[in-house]
């Protein structure tokens, strides 16, 4: 028996979330976010505040309404990070056996600008992709 939960906030809160062998799913929530998942995906979507994402066993999806500092960690799960138009973010990827937008980054990191690198964006894995979807993309 599964169980589900729909926990409505106003959308300028702030929210912390942890969860353990369940997905999480957060969508329009404006305020930071610090959001934990063992063995469950994490989704992000419509944020405009930092988001830190910690992942065991799941993978992350980040598509954030206006981009702030960000910090994610996976253990072995793939992150996807979409952009929003115009966002400017220096991207840092650090990796033990890993993929950056498809080149491996094995037992090392590898770093990108978008825009104006505005924002720092961190992605840490032991054994995940990280691909980023930008403007820079779309041209």
């Amino acid at each position: 028996m599964a169980t589900h939960f729909v926990v409505k906030v106003p959308r300028d809160s702030s929210l912390e979330v942890s969860s353990v062998e369940a997905p999480v799913k957060v969508s329009g929530v404006a305020g930071n976010q610090d959001v934990s998942v063992v063995s469950g995906d994490a989704s992000l979507e419509g944020s405009r505040g930092k988001l830190e994402v910690a992942a065991v066993s799941g993978n992350v999806k980040l598509a954030p309404e206006a981009l702030a500092d960000t910090e994610v960690s996976t253990v072995s799960g793939d992150v996807k990070l979409k952009l929003p138009r115009g966002a400017g973010a220096n991207v840092e990827y650090s990796s033990v056996g890993g993929h950056f937008n498809g080149r491996d980054v094995s037992l090392g990191s590898a770093k990108h600008r978008y825009g104006n690198g505005e924002h720092d964006v961190e992605v840490s894995t032991v054994s995940g992709a990280l691909d980023v979807q930008s403007d820079e993309d779309r041209k």
